[in-house]
């Protein structure tokens, strides 16, 4: 099942990766929350797609925490290996 992964969704699961495999993607990518529905939506998609598990999402703090996914995990890989 392999899959095409964006600059963020590469981004994302990097550093989540990195960080015992769980992340708040408005930080990871440096985003205000004047894009937090766009950071949702992108973790959403990732969820949608089995890359991530969404744990918690909040507004007035500018988080949309996952955690990553096996799959996740594989497809990262696989991507770095191209």
């Amino acid at each position: 099942m392999s899959q095409s992964l964006t600059k963020n969704e590469i981004t994302v699961l990097s550093k989540i990766t990195e960080a015992a495999g769980t992340g708040n993607v408005m930080e990871i990518l440096e985003w205000p929350a004047s894009r937090f529905e766009e950071g949702f939506t992108l973790a959403n998609d990732m969820q949608n797609r089995n890359l991530v598990k969404l744990l918690y999402s909040n507004f007035n703090k500018n988080l949309v925490v996952v955690e990553e996914t096996l799959v996740g995990r594989s497809e990262y890989k696989r991507a770095n290996q191209k």
